[in-house]
């Protein structure tokens, strides 16, 4: 599965925050070896030997589509995570 750089981002964020051991870059193989930007990524996961973990990987796109949503109040389209127009609206509206 191909994920959004936008959304590669807050993932690694909020995983870091929360003390993850956070990897990005391009994935290759040396003999045996797993490597993601000279860091031996099999020797990462033979230290965690015996522990449980949590491994999260995905093709990050920098052409990923993103998904564009109606929105339910003034039915414009938007892509960001809410609509543009009715955020501006209620921040005037706020003061």
């Amino acid at each position: 599965m191909t994920i959004s750089r936008k959304d590669s981002q807050t993932l690694s964020g909020t995983a870091a925050r929360s003390g993850a051991i956070v990897l990005g870059g391009t994935l290759s193989k040396e003999g045996e070896r797993y490597i993601i930007n000279k860091t031996d990524v099999t020797e990462l996961l033979e230290s965690l030997m015996g522990k449980n973990v949590l491994l999260i990987a995905g093709q990050v796109s920098e052409n990923h589509q993103p998904e564009v949503k109606v929105c339910l109040t003034c039915g414009r389209e938007y892509t960001e995570d809410e609509c543009p127009h009715c955020a501006r609206v209620r921040a005037r509206l706020r003061g």
